[in-house]
């Protein structure tokens, strides 16, 4: 059965602005705030296979990331606990801490600035030519961008407002690119674009290599035509980066006036939450009694998701 970490009433943290956001743009009103958390923690708690946090706090970002519809706020738990179950994603989820995944940060491959853009959302960096496939795999670089992900999506203006990726693509080369075959590009993409409750605002890329062509064909089949629509080529026109981050907050390596950046402050951010992290582990999705296993050939998680009644992607 479904059950709490946390069985507290939520305390409301937003500022004036943020709150006429939310009404405006996900149809948060909170005078039906308690009962809209209410009527998901019922869907949840009529399936017994579902052994996940259910207080205010928790449920809030899953309505936030489907505009407080219910049944689409529902779907995306089930998706988002189907993936973290399925056996083909058993590497990727097993043991997933913030100390596991320390060698990718300390290389900076990835990354959140200390400062919001313009419109509030966090600002993560993702700097792929600075990994080295000879010391470990890629899935080390998706577990370190989901908890980076899981922990920024803990904070309310994030919900709300969502999250910008920086992808600087500097030293990017074929050491890499050849490592990003086109069924890993639309497990992990899927993954994060179909599973996840965050709102991904806009992609900036920076810095594209020669062989960008050959990577953006790989990945850009399974973006759906929503984030295609966010993404933003600057190549190495850094000054067009003002027009959505405030100057001072630019790292100098992109010309703005902030200081370089460095990953050390979201690291210990990071390994900080190890403990939350642990928690976390003891939740997800579990066999239901009487129920066949379910088995999906299907790279995608759309036949693992529609094995459970009431899933409508």
């Amino acid at each position: 059965m479904a059950t709490s970490s946390d069985d507290t009433e939520y305390v409301c943290t937003l500022s004036d602005e943020l709150i006429v956001k939310a009404e405006e743009e996900l149809n948060e009103k909170a005078e039906w705030r308690a009962r809209d958390i209410q009527a998901l923690r019922e869907m949840i708690l009529k399936k017994p296979e579902l052994k996940i946090r259910t207080d205010d706090a928790y449920l809030l970002r899953f309505l936030r990331a489907k505009k407080f519809d219910y049944d689409r706020a529902f779907n995306l738990i089930m998706k988002h606990f189907s993936m973290r179950a399925d056996e083909k994603n058993k590497q990727l989820f097993d043991n997933l801490l913030p100390s596991t995944v320390k060698h990718v940060l300390d290389a900076g491959v990835t990354g959140v600035l200390p400062h919001r853009d313009k419109q509030g959302r966090r600002v993560m960096i993702f700097r792929p030519g600075k990994w080295d496939p000879s010391k470990y795999a890629i899935d080390d670089i998706f577990r370190a961008n989901f908890i980076s992900l899981t922990k920024l999506v803990e904070e309310e203006e994030a919900q709300i407002s969502g999250i910008i990726l920086l992808a600087d693509l500097k030293s990017m080369g074929w050491k890499q690119t050849r490592r990003l075959k086109p069924l890993l590009a639309r497990r992990i993409i899927g993954l994060l674009q179909d599973s996840f409750p965050m709102r991904f605002k806009g992609i900036h890329y920076v810095n594209e290599p020669v062989i960008f062509d050959m990577i953006f064909a790989v990945i850009r089949p399974f973006m759906k035509q929503k984030i295609l629509d966010r993404i933003h080529f600057h190549g190495t026109k850094y000054e067009e980066l003002s027009e959505f981050i405030e100057p001072q907050y630019i790292p100098s390596e992109y010309r703005g006036s902030g200081p370089p950046f460095t990953n050390e402050e979201w690291t210990k951010t990071l390994l900080s939450s190890e403990d939350e992290f642990i928690k976390e582990a003891r939740y997800g999705l579990v066999k239901a009694l009487g129920k066949p296993e379910i088995t999906c050939k299907d790279e995608t998680l759309d036949c693992l998701a529609g094995s459970y009644r009431n899933i409508d992607s």
